[in-house]
């Protein structure tokens, strides 16, 4: 008789190339158990490396891993949605209807908080797009907070943020920064790994990446770069098509320093945060004057 845990296809939240997601009760928490099949072990073992570490309120939390022979399974946190769910259609019944957002800047500066954290706790996402942000609603509250979710592609970095880059490039088209957009067109044209051996990544690929989801929150579900057809190009040819619609301007100024297509120059997340909560407080401090 098998031993593997059964559940209610009813209850599924999502499904993805490494595994399916359901809701679930453990412990008297309602929770999201993420299945993913042992073959995957790459992933299995970068995803709990990464939870089992990290802890902070911008960042889903892990509560419980267990394997039967065939899945393992991760308790994680049950969130409302991913914040690509906020731009679908009135009538679409994937679409998010949870309490109001915070205001914009808020959830930029929450996304900010937890993405310069998970670098700070020498992490590399390595994955970051709207549905891999997610939308955690205090049942106590009914406060909104966003949390980065899916580390199934995340590494480890060293004290300078770099790692290597070995296999295939991870992470999701129109989502990558151009130095990595660029070794996944030499390793299609070449049809090898070749391309990545012996370069190294940075946690800076993770923070143009940011910048593309800040810019796509602020555009109501609009990628900065275009189109889907167009967005890659746009990308390698430094042409981000919609950024001049990006209201507030420091704002828009901010994440022109986050799409920076050179690395070496591009601000780093700590940045990122630091320049949003001075601009909050400045804001604040015109409020009471």
């Amino acid at each position: 008789m098998s031993n593997v845990k059964e559940f209610d296809n009813e209850k599924k939240l999502g499904e993805g190339g490494f595994g399916v997601v359901f809701q679930e009760v453990w412990r008297g928490i309602p929770v999201a158990v993420k299945r993913i099949k042992l073959d995957d072990i790459e992933s299995n073992g970068r995803e709990e490396d990464a939870l089992d570490k990290l802890d902070h309120p911008n960042v889903v939390k892990l509560f419980h891993v267990e394997s039967d022979s065939v899945f393992k399974y991760f308790y994680l946190e049950l969130c409302s949605a991913s914040l690509d769910k906020l731009f679908l259609k009135d009538d679409d019944p994937k679409k998010y209807r949870g309490p109001a957002m915070p205001p914009a800047i808020e959830v930029l500066q929450q996304l900010a908080g937890g993405l310069e954290y998970i670098h700070q706790m020498n992490f590399i996402h390595r994955d970051i797009k709207p549905g891999n942000v997610l939308i955690w609603v205090d049942p106590a509250t009914q406060n909104v907070l966003m949390k980065w979710g899916d580390f199934g592609f995340s590494k480890r970095v060293n004290e300078r943020g770099s790692h290597s880059i070995s296999g295939s490039t991870r992470g999701t088209d129109n989502w990558y920064a151009p130095e990595i957009l660029l070794i996944k067109i030499q390793e299609e044209e070449s049809g090898k790994d070749e391309s990545a051996a012996h370069q190294r990544g940075t946690v800076k690929s993770d923070v143009f990446a940011q910048g593309l989801v800040f810019g796509y929150y602020l555009l109501n579900g609009q990628h900065i770069f275009g189109s889907r057809v167009l967005a890659s190009a746009n990308i390698l040819s430094n042409n981000p098509v919609h950024l001049d619609k990006i209201q507030p301007l420091y704002v828009r100024d901010l994440i022109q320093k986050m799409l920076e297509p050179g690395r070496e120059v591009r601000i780093s997340s700590s940045d990122v945060f630091q320049l949003l909560q001075r601009h909050q407080q400045l804001e604040m401090k015109k409020d009471k004057s």
